[in-house]
């Protein structure tokens, strides 16, 4: 349901929001860079693919698995005392793995033990990143949709970035020595958090039946349901998309870590330009209409991916295709902020994240081994196929008339 915007100044325009925007910009700028070391490290010291998608896999798993009492954490401390939190615990847990390296004390096992620390945190910290941003620009649905655009062209702004200034800094430095960079942006995030306004508690501790009313929500909603299909799709193909990269440059660019920076710059610079034109059409176009046209899109471009082509060609492929899905993932987003109830709605938006991650943590582990007995090509055909599937559904509703 849409309300009406309020008279004076956008809140899009106010120093909180702002705020909102640097710490998630900078402390993205480090994770990004952590996205391409830690997974080249892996690759480079193992030569296994399979390795480098189980420590994915171990990182993105307890994000679904931690999805309903990640939902009871931000709903009774609030969103801006676990998003702090949050950036201090990954600051100290990133800066802990190049740390045990220089002590000759990293196993793979503890390795994997400190990536799945990171995800227990994320579970709990991705969700309130979000409503952070209903408590800076309120709920109005033009205004969340296109604030849901401006966060994603910062975390997408840094994808271009990050990579990009990783690829060279590996190069120079070792892959493991650029993660101190990311703990440090943690901890700038935190600092850029801390001060901002504090919602009010909730006046009575959340129960954990209100989980399982937001479950049965977003099944019983129909757009919602169709909406959450959709994305829990994409959330198994484009992982695939992502772990492709590194082990393109490794096969067909002579194990060129600069080509993989580049490669996983074009992802982000593709999906910075997608938000931006979001948060331009937020107030022009229904978020359903914006999800159908993103879905459609994204899957036309995958059909590409495949072809054996300079890596230029490549880059310019990946980033458009990147350019299509924020108009999936921030209409999305808007609809699980909003739709349900008010006081559904801090439960709703973690089930939403744990069905999206819940395909994540397979699609790594399946990528991996997949990129060990089948040619590349063939597994980006296969994701080409599933994204014209996910893409039907989101036409379909984009056809509808809208309800509210």
């Amino acid at each position: 349901m849409t309300t009406t915007a309020q008279q004076g100044p956008s809140p899009l325009r106010s120093l909180p929001f702002h705020r909102v925007l640097g710490a998630e910009f900078i402390s993205s700028i480090g994770s990004q860079m952590t996205t391409l070391a830690l997974p080249w490290f892996v690759l480079m010291t193992s030569g296994s693919p399979a390795r480098m998608g189980l420590v994915f896999l171990v990182q993105i798993l307890p994000v679904p698995l931690l999805s309903m009492p990640a939902g009871l954490v931000v709903a009774r401390f609030g969103a801006r005392r676990v998003t702090i939190i949050g950036d201090l615990c990954s600051a100290a847990l990133i800066a802990t793995v190049p740390a045990l390296y220089s002590m000759d004390m990293l196993p793979l096992w503890a390795l994997l033990i400190i990536v799945a620390l990171l995800g227990c945190v994320a579970s709990s910290y991705l969700p309130a990143q979000r409503m952070l941003l209903t408590d800076t620009i309120g709920s109005d649905e033009s205004l969340v949709t296109a604030g849901n655009a401006l966060f994603e062209t910062a975390t997408s702004t840094a994808r271009l970035i990050g990579p990009a200034v990783a690829g060279l800094l590996i190069a120079r430095f070792g892959a493991l020595n650029v993660l101190w960079a990311d703990a440090v942006s943690f901890v700038v995030s935190a600092a850029l958090l801390t001060g901002l306004p504090r919602t009010a508690p909730a006046p009575h501790p959340p129960a954990a039946h209100n989980m399982t009313e937001g479950a049965r929500y977003l099944v019983r909603d129909p757009v919602l349901r169709v909406m959450a299909l959709a994305t829990l799709g994409y959330g198994a193909l484009m992982p695939v998309v992502m772990l492709a990269l590194p082990v393109l440059a490794k096969n067909r660019y002579d194990s060129d870590p600069h080509v993989a920076g580049w490669l996983l710059a074009a992802w982000g610079g593709g999906t910075a330009l997608g938000t931006i034109l979001v948060a331009w059409l937020a107030r022009r176009i229904s978020p359903r209409r914006l999800a159908a046209a993103g879905g459609a899109g994204a899957a036309v471009v995958l059909w590409l991916l495949p072809w054996d082509q300079p890596v230029t060609t490549l880059a310019l492929t990946v980033a458009t295709s990147c350019m299509f899905l924020p108009a999936v993932t921030a209409p999305a987003v808007t609809m699980m902020m909003l739709r349900p109830p008010e006081h559904l709605r801090p439960h709703v938006v973690p089930v939403f994240g744990g069905v999206v991650f819940l395909a994540s943590p397979l699609a790594y582990g399946t990528a991996g081994l997949l990129f060990e007995h089948l040619a590349v090509g063939t597994v980006l055909t296969a994701v080409a196929v599933g994204a014209s599937l996910c893409a039907l559904p989101l036409l379909k509703l984009g056809l509808s008339p809208d309800r509210s």
